[in-house]
């Protein structure tokens, strides 16, 4: 029966995901394992959690357009549980940290998977690694400083050269505001405000307007750049990140997410259109789950939203396409037993070996290793 359109298989990934073929595959797991490298000399240790939690575990930790909207949820249809895919590496953290409870401070990385239903586009996917790492215990601002160092270095490994941290604080956007007289409106204008990237001055200004009397008070005070907002421990950070000229104080970084308390930062990149890390301060969010306030920072690479940029910038040069080292080829058949003795003996002495296994002829054995 001849194949048609109509009853052939989609082989095509669902939107917003990707394969991954193995010449790509080398390159971004070598770049995995310089971020990892970095995150352990820093003194972090990996944990790894389920990609799957309950739903409310996630609930009411991000925001309302977050998980209205791109919160990947289900329910079996053999249980009466909600699920949910995790949509970053944070809150199954502190989830964590509640079940386990390990001794302070506690510093872990994990670069792994996450899930969002987001508009599929450039830099943007539906599943995507991060490359987390946190400090969980510390109200220091060396510990705000170190995962900023820590970040920096990683993206310096990796080959990286023309980024810029832009670093603020959420309680000098909650005092700003609050002189406003909009306090009782905090979330609901910061999460307008983090919008300015992507819809500018005037659509920040027009989204305020549906909550605010007067959205220009707000629009020029950001505007204004005043240190007069952030508090005295948001300085010394800055003093103890050590390379100051990739920083920039931005009081109209707001980052989304509800769990925020305190420093936050975004790494960006010329010309992408899109963050590549970012992250902040939530003393709040492990209390929610462990009932008592615990103190904890961290940040995040979007380790494959950066790995695309470094493509699209030739900072990767795609050279390796296996890992294998040597070849056994044998001339018949005949000969298959010992050579296939050869293989084992060399692979015993941590050469990766390829020998075939199609059983084709010696030119064609050729053919396929060259």
């Amino acid at each position: 029966m001849k194949e048609t359109k109509d009853n052939m298989m989609n082989v095509n990934p669902p939107k917003g995901t990707k394969d991954l073929t193995p010449e790509l595959a080398i390159a971004f797991k070598e770049m995995i394992c310089k971020i990892e490298e970095v995150y352990q000399e820093f003194g972090f240790d990996p944990i790894y959690t389920p990609i799957i939690e309950y739903w409310d575990t996630l609930k009411g930790k991000y925001g309302e357009e977050a998980e209205n909207k791109e919160i990947w949820r289900f329910k079996l249809p053999q249980s009466d549980k909600w699920y949910a895919l995790r949509y970053d590496h944070t809150v199954p953290l502190a989830r964590y940290m509640a079940k386990h409870q390990p001794k302070l401070p506690f510093k872990r990385y994990v670069i792994d998977r996450v899930y969002r239903h987001d508009r599929p586009q450039k830099g943007r996917y539906r599943e995507f690694w991060q490359a987390d790492i946190d400090t969980v215990g510390s109200v220091y601002p060396e510990s705000d400083a170190e995962i900023i160092n820590a970040i920096a270095k990683a993206l310096k490994s990796i080959g990286l050269k023309d980024f810029t941290i832009r670093l603020s604080d959420r309680r000098a956007l909650e005092n700003l505001i609050s002189q406003l007289g909009y306090k009782d409106k905090f979330l609901e204008i910061t999460r307008i405000i983090d919008k300015w990237d992507k819809i500018g001055e005037e659509g920040v200004a027009n989204e305020l307007r549906n909550i605010v009397d007067n959205p220009d008070k707000i629009i020029n005070r950001l505007k204004e750049e005043s240190e007069e907002y952030y508090p005295e421990d948001f300085w010394k950070i800055l003093d103890l990140v050590e390379d100051k000229k990739l920083v920039k104080v931005d009081i109209k970084l707001a980052r989304g997410f509800d769990y925020y308390t305190g420093m936050i930062f975004e790494v960006g990149v010329k010309n992408f259109g899109s963050s590549i890390g970012g992250g902040g301060r939530y003393d709040n969010l492990i209390g929610i789950f462990l009932g008592k306030e615990v103190p904890a920072v961290g940040g995040s690479i979007g380790v494959s939203r950066l790995f695309d940029y470094m493509l699209e910038k030739n900072l990767i040069k795609l050279e390796k396409k296996t890992y294998v080292e040597v070849g056994v080829i044998y001339v018949s058949k005949d000969v298959f037993d010992k050579a296939w003795k050869i293989a084992n003996e060399l692979r015993s002495v941590g050469f990766r070996t390829y020998i075939d296994l199609m059983r084709r002829d010696f030119k064609k054995q050729i053919e396929y290793s060259v």
